[in-house]
């Protein structure tokens, strides 16, 4: 059952992967990254472990009428008679090419405990309250992101040409983490979608028992193509773009 619910953690959930619509930002949230433009999208991948489908996953990201934005990931996966739902849905602001949480919704559903959370980034008072208002036991930074958008911020920041990045982020249990990347490689891809040229980006971790890989595809404006997760030696999961459509 552990097992099963690695497959879609902060990168596989809220970190989950997306459809993709794509609608032009408004004037006011202008290029985040040399290369990228915060745009409208939905996306679907397919969920597989060593080969064998396994679920799905799908991704949306729109505008709302206050300028906000809504990024909304869900993954599910089922393994015999496991099962492994995950929904993520951040609202936030573009302010000078960087993504600003204002809350962050997360649930898991399936074999085992149930889990939620729900927060919001109370910027005025300069802290992290939940649902019911209570704030929340973390030191706040106004550059604080959370599981989902930080692969929104990931995607941007790849435009731009560094090679490492590090967050600071709320994650799914309401703990503050440092969540780093670093740019590997381009390679070309063969995926359900077609073939695609991608930079991939890996999670780096203090120890190498677990990896996360990401691919980033410019010619589709940076968005993710492929995620793969590894334990051990052996992939937990991947999941591989299907579908994308650009409003």
């Amino acid at each position: 059952m552990k097992r099963l619910q690695h497959w879609s953690i902060a990168a596989l959930g809220g970190v989950m992967l997306t459809g993709s619509t794509l609608s032009w930002a408004a004037e006011d949230d202008a290029e985040a990254s040399a290369g990228a433009e915060t745009l409208a999208y939905e996306a679907s991948y397919v969920l597989t472990r060593r080969g064998s489908e396994r679920g799905d996953a799908s991704r949306i990201l729109e505008q709302l009428d206050d300028g906000t934005w809504r990024y909304y990931t869900v993954t599910s996966a089922s393994l015999l008679f496991l099962s492994d739902h995950r929904e993520n849905e951040t609202i936030f602001r573009m302010q000078d090419g960087r993504v600003v949480p204002e809350s962050f919704e997360y649930s898991r559903s399936g074999t085992g405990s149930d889990r939620a959370l729900n927060v919001r980034f109370d910027r005025e008072n300069e802290r992290i309250v939940d649902a019911s208002g209570n704030e929340v036991d973390i030191e706040w930074d106004a550059d604080l992101l959370d599981p989902n958008a930080v692969l929104h911020q990931l995607q941007l920041d790849v435009a731009g040409g560094d090679d490492s990045w590090m967050y600071s982020l709320v994650d799914e249990k309401g703990n503050q983490r440092d969540y780093e990347f670093a740019r590997v490689k381009t390679e070309t891809l063969n995926l359900p979608y077609g073939e695609v040229e991608a930079i991939r980006i890996d999670r780096v971790r203090e120890s190498d028992r677990r990896q996360t890989y990401f691919w980033f595809a410019p010619e589709l404006n940076y968005t993710m193509v492929r995620m793969q997760q590894i334990k051990e030696g052996k992939e937990q999961a991947q999941i591989e773009l299907t579908n994308l459509q650009f409003e």
